[in-house]
């Protein structure tokens, strides 16, 4: 058996038996603390019987005594009967006894309730009359005290069968007798009462001439019996059915209840059996030494535990020890050709040398970066001098850098990384290790990119763009220097974030546009983040910046990780924007007024002309109001797309029929239509529908497709204006058939002064505003805007505009 095999067993043998002993210290004092508390239960037991013992004789020797005073007496009278009493002090509550009495047979004459014979007639003349007493009726004489029990008084014990049985059966055998528990013998008195009756005779002839009773109140009895009941024990007594002497028999004491302190004891007093329960109480349990065999077993378990643990570690440390042992020797075996295997392996030039300089050993690495600086085959035993001479193996360690010119005309130069550290061997010869790499490569890399990036500096610097990269996952950012510029700022030190600095001189009103539009591109609602702001550079003057950043970088789930950006100052720009619209706002109101009066003055000429009928003049005068008209819808045009730039353009949203609008538009391009040989259809919808718009505005987009419509048709064809209901919107379309909208400048559509290069389109005129506009517009009233078109075929521009609450149900009915 090995040594291990012969440890665990007798880790083994070692656990059985301390557990064995635990468990049977626990049984042991289990035992013995169990026989403790049921000797001391006994005990209360014993004290509590020969206390009821006690109290049934005294019970006894009182009746005696009554009995003794009839006997000794001439003739019983009530106050001789209450003087006794006093002196027994039955009012005492340790008697337990509610009063005491005596009762006769009853005269035949006087009836069941006679009085006509009494104790108060003596024994001599009880003598003369036994032949006129009634045998089965015994009717209370005397009770004493009265109070409470004034109504036994007359009482006939034949009224009650098991009373009457018990007297009776006293009286036959003159014995003592008690009687069964006697719910309501008098119902006026109320509670459960037993009697004790013992029979009283005649001292020479024997013949019986009534009882002496104690009446006994069943609840307070069995109350009192020692001074632990109550506190350490609780007794609970039952009454035999049976009465007769020769049926009752004593049962032996057996415990009741396992689960606590119990017994029940059956005895036979005077002619009745009691089944008495006794039990134990939570304060007697409380004291019982039930804690001392878990204390034992868990002292036990404790020592078995530690036996074992202790057992356990020396088990392991031998056997750790062992297998450090062999493992040792295995490592001594390996270690030089694990050794050789690293060094050779190496991706590092690695060299030993002595501290004259001699290498002493090189790796593959080491071979292949310094034998194309010498001549020589091999390194081991070469001065490490002659290969690098500008080392210092006398200076201190750590990490140096050498550039390196080959004796061989051939070679290039080099720029090694070295990094030297000294040590000592066991006989405290000094050694030094060179680990070496050549970083030609990277340092020309590197220099390539610091030239780089300072030409992408002057770049950026020449067209004041700021650069700035934000890691959001660590919430870091890095900045170019031209963004410091701009933001007429600088690095503050150990700052992490400084594009998050920003933040804290940006002005109130555009802090909260730059966060959303910050946070929508991050989210992903939006591609971009382009947003204008303000901020402070000194003394409260505010520099308009220009940001725009994208997300470049995204996790798996769609979370930013890294968000690109530059930012410019466009305050300049900014006060140029404002100066153009400030001059195109106050050139096109200066042209309003003008033009109002030339259209006015036209009107009446055109009125004059047409009574004159001068045809060359009606010519000439349409001539110039329809260019009045060009004119003045240009600066409408021009002021609605300042009001735009501006946010100032508004709408007045409400309820309008919608037949009622189109056909306000039809009746308004009808004279243009005419104008390109083009005719104009309206479809209304069978039912009538409220549409929620601003009726004007509406109006001007749909003249203004309707416009464009009958610009581009071929000649001699229609345009059709069509609304389609759909479930929350009315879809209104604008149909023609033309030379369609080019592909190159579908995207563009709608931007501002956007117009197809072509002949066509720039010979039928227009600002090329009129699409921004209707989509602005169309877009405030809650709407969208667009257009399907295929060359030389049907074009459609369609937008849409909510329906009311009422069309929506209508609608859906």
């Amino acid at each position: 058996m090995s040594s291990d095999h012969k440890a665990r067993w007798i880790q083994g043998i070692s656990l059985v038996f301390f557990l064995g002993l635990s468990f049977s210290s626990f049984f042991l004092v289990h035992k013995v603390a169990h026989g403790r508390s049921q000797e001391s239960f006994q005990v209360l037991v014993d004290q509590s019987l020969t206390s009821l013992d006690r109290r049934f004789e005294d019970y006894s020797r009182l009746l005696d005594g009554l009995n003794g005073l009839v006997i000794a007496s001439d003739g019983i009278t009530a106050l001789e009967m209450s003087n006794y009493a006093k002196a027994l002090n039955l009012s005492d509550s340790m008697l337990m006894l509610d009063a005491i009495g005596l009762a006769s047979m009853a005269p035949q004459e006087s009836g069941l309730h006679g009085h006509s014979v009494a104790f108060s007639a003596g024994v001599g003349q009880l003598e003369s009359m036994p032949s006129m007493l009634q045998a089965d009726h015994f009717i209370v004489q005397f009770i004493e005290p009265p109070t409470n029990l004034q109504k036994f008084l007359e009482l006939d014990f034949a009224s009650n069968p098991d009373l009457l049985a018990i007297a009776k059966k006293a009286r036959d055998t003159g014995q003592t007798f008690v009687t069964g528990h006697s719910p309501d013998l008098v119902p006026q008195i109320g509670g459960t009462r037993m009697f004790m009756l013992k029979p009283i005779y005649k001292p020479q002839k024997g013949d019986f001439i009534g009882f002496a009773f104690a009446v006994l109140n069943v609840e307070d009895f069995f109350n009192g019996l020692t001074s632990a009941q109550g506190k350490m024990i609780e007794i609970q007594a039952e009454f035999n059915a049976l009465t007769a002497i020769d049926r009752i028999k004593t049962l032996p004491a057996t415990p009741i209840d396992t689960s606590d302190y119990s017994r029940r004891q059956s005895i036979e007093k005077f002619g009745q059996t009691f089944s008495i329960a006794f039990k134990s109480t939570p304060q007697f349990d409380a004291i019982q030494p039930f804690r001392a065999r878990w204390i034992v077993l868990a002292l036990g378990l404790l020592i078995t535990t530690l036996v074992s643990t202790i057992l356990r570690v020396l088990i392991k440390k031998s056997h750790t020890i062992a297998i450090t042992i062999a493992q040792k020797t295995r490592d001594l075996e390996t270690q030089d050709k694990e050794k050789r295997s690293i060094l050779e392996n190496a991706m590092l030039a690695i060299l030993s040398v002595n501290k004259s300089g001699e290498i002493l050993q090189a790796n593959e690495a080491a071979l292949k970066l310094l034998l194309p600086l010498t001549k020589h085959m091999r390194l081991v035993g070469k001065s490490l001098g002659d290969l690098l001479p500008n080392l210092d193996l006398q200076g201190v360690d750590g990490w140096s850098k050498l550039h390196v010119t080959s004796s061989i005309k051939t070679a290039e130069p080099l720029i090694i990384e070295v990094e030297k550290k000294t040590w000592f061997t066991a006989e405290g010869e000094e050694r030094t290790t060179l680990l070496m790499r050549d970083i030609t490569v990277t340092e020309r890399h590197a220099k390539e990119i610091a030239e780089a990036e300072q030409r992408w500096n002057l770049a950026l610097r020449s067209v004041q763009i700021g650069v700035f990269d934000i890691d959001l996952q660590r919430g870091t950012s890095v900045v170019s220097d031209t963004w410091f510029d701009n933001m007429h700022t600088v690095a503050l030190p150990n700052c992490k974030n400084p594009y998050q600095e920003q933040m804290v001189r940006m002005h109130m009103d555009d802090l909260a546009l730059f966060k959303k539009a910050e946070r929508d591109c991050i989210e992903g609602r939006t591609e971009r983040a382009e947003v204008r702001f303000r901020i402070n550079v000194a003394n409260d003057e505010w520099r308009w910046i220009k940001s725009d950043a994208v997300v470049v970088e995204r996790a798996p789930d769609g979370t930013a990780l890294r968000m690109l950006g530059i930012q410019t100052d466009v305050t300049e720009t900014f006060k140029l924007e404002r100066m153009k619209r400030d001059f195109v706002a106050t050139v096109s109101h200066e042209l309003r007024t003008p033009l109002t009066s030339i259209k006015g003055a036209l009107g009446l000429l055109q009125g004059q002309s047409q009574i004159e009928k001068n045809q060359i003049t009606d010519r000439l005068i349409e001539i110039a109001l329809s260019n009045s008209d060009r004119l003045a819808s240009l600066v409408d045009d021009i002021l609605d797309m300042e009001k735009m730039n501006s946010g100032n353009l508004n709408v007045e949203v409400s309820s309008f029929s919608l037949n009622e609008i189109l056909s306000d538009a039809s009746q308004q391009i009808e004279t243009y239509a005419s104008q390109w040989n083009v005719g104009v259809e309206m479809l209304k919808p069978e039912v009538e529908q409220m549409i929620s718009t601003d009726k004007k505005r509406v109006i001007q987009v749909l003249t203004n497709l309707l416009s464009n419509a009958c610009k581009f048709a071929h000649s001699e064809t229609t345009v059709r204006l069509t609304a389609e209901v759909l479930p929350t919107h009315i879809k209104i379309s604008v149909r023609n058939l033309g030379p369609g909208i080019p592909e190159e400048f579908r995207n563009k559509i709608f931007q501002p002064f956007s117009q197809a290069d072509n002949s066509n389109a720039r010979q039928r005129g227009g600002t090329g505003l009129g699409l921004s506009i209707s989509r602005t517009l169309i877009e405030l009233m809650g709407g969208t805007i667009g257009f399907e078109s295929e060359p030389d075929q049907e074009t459609v521009f369609w937008f849409t505009c909510p329906l009311t609450e009422t069309s929506e149900i209508l609608a859906v009915a």
